[in-house]
């Protein structure tokens, strides 16, 4: 005997296999976690709830993804003492010198953030939750819809060596895969071994301490095009300083900057 579907119940058929293999692959993935990650979250002690979320709980992931303020519309810097103003609208008076056109961030260099950033510096995987962050602050960036390529900002060589893989090469790909722009991770070269920068270091001294860094290898990945620099931290903004002057002497028609997280050293206006 024939046995014939109506359209609608092979729709439902389908619907119900694919939800059915979404639960698995989830379970599968939650189970999966403790081999990529603690279980429990590095920030407050909680069990993390899903393999998406990386080392941190939901919880501690909201309060860095509802960080409410007014922010610099260039460098994104936290303003403070001065009446909210229009979105995209302030800056902060202390940025005009940088090279690079506008900076955005996932979220403060605080929390499950920090926690997300120190992790990717021993574990070259990007969770979920960091995903949509990158996606978000993609989109935040003016113009994001003129950006031809994406550039990891580069290690020295030994300092690549020691630790077997560019981080910032590890959020470009996954922004590539994201937003489907192509990633130009050979454009530059870091010339100069600098100094680890040090917690309370100046931004003269860390200014200073890169100057002349980075030289364009590739001018034909440079030439003509807005690029878009993307690095785990901003603290001061001299290193995507440094890397945006040497950009825009290869020719770059502009830089945009895109980091996981944002030191959060407010400025009052």
């Amino acid at each position: 005997m024939k046995i014939t579907h109506k359209p609608g119940q092979m729709i439902n058929s389908l619907r119900k296999f694919f939800d059915n293999a979404s639960r698995v692959s989830a379970k599968l993935g939650d189970a999966a976690a403790a081999t990529l990650y603690p279980g429990v979250c590095r920030v407050c002690g909680a069990m993390i709830e899903s393999w998406r979320d990386g080392v941190a709980c939901s919880a501690c992931w909201h309060e860095v993804e509802n960080e409410a303020g007014d922010f610099c519309a260039k460098c994104w810097t936290p303003l403070t003492h001065a009446p909210r103003a229009e979105a995209g609208a302030r800056a902060c008076g202390r940025c005009d010198h940088f090279a690079f056109d506008a900076v955005r961030s996932c979220g403060p260099y605080r929390g499950a953030m920090r926690e997300a950033v120190l992790r990717l510096k021993v574990t070259p995987h990007i969770p979920q939750r960091l995903r949509g962050a990158l996606r978000r602050a993609f989109d935040a960036l003016p113009d994001s819809d003129l950006i031809d390529s994406i550039i990891p900002t580069p290690l020295h060589p030994e300092r690549l060596a020691e630790r077997g893989f560019n981080q910032a090469e590890i959020i470009a790909r996954e922004l590539a895969a994201l937003t489907g722009l192509r990633v130009d991770s050979t454009a530059v070269i870091r010339v100069k071994k600098t100094e680890r920068h040090r917690a309370g270091m100046g931004a003269r001294d860390r200014a200073r301490s890169l100057e002349k860094a980075f030289r364009v290898r590739a001018p034909r990945l440079v030439g003509g095009r807005v690029t878009l620099l993307v690095d785990d931290v901003m603290t001061t903004g001299s290193t995507a300083d440094e890397l945006a002057r040497a950009l825009l002497d290869g020719a770059a028609r502009g830089v945009n900057v895109l980091t996981l997280a944002r030191a959060m050293n407010e400025f009052s206006v």
